[in-house]
């Protein structure tokens, strides 16, 4: 069974060939799973930054 193209979770971007990731998580629901990965150099910063007063 072919898995198909893989997707970084954070910029929805394909993960191509030869590129680098990271695996973030693995969620097993019922019988079948749920793998995040995430570009070792995303091109898209993460979408919430938590700032706090200091």
């Amino acid at each position: 069974m072919s898995e198909g193209t893989r997707f970084c979770w954070r910029c929805d971007e394909p993960i191509t060939a030869g590129q680098k990731f990271t695996t973030a998580a693995k969620v097993s629901i019922s019988a079948g799973g749920y793998v995040i990965r995430i570009h070792e150099k995303c091109p898209k910063a993460p979408s919430y930054v938590r700032r706090t007063t200091r």
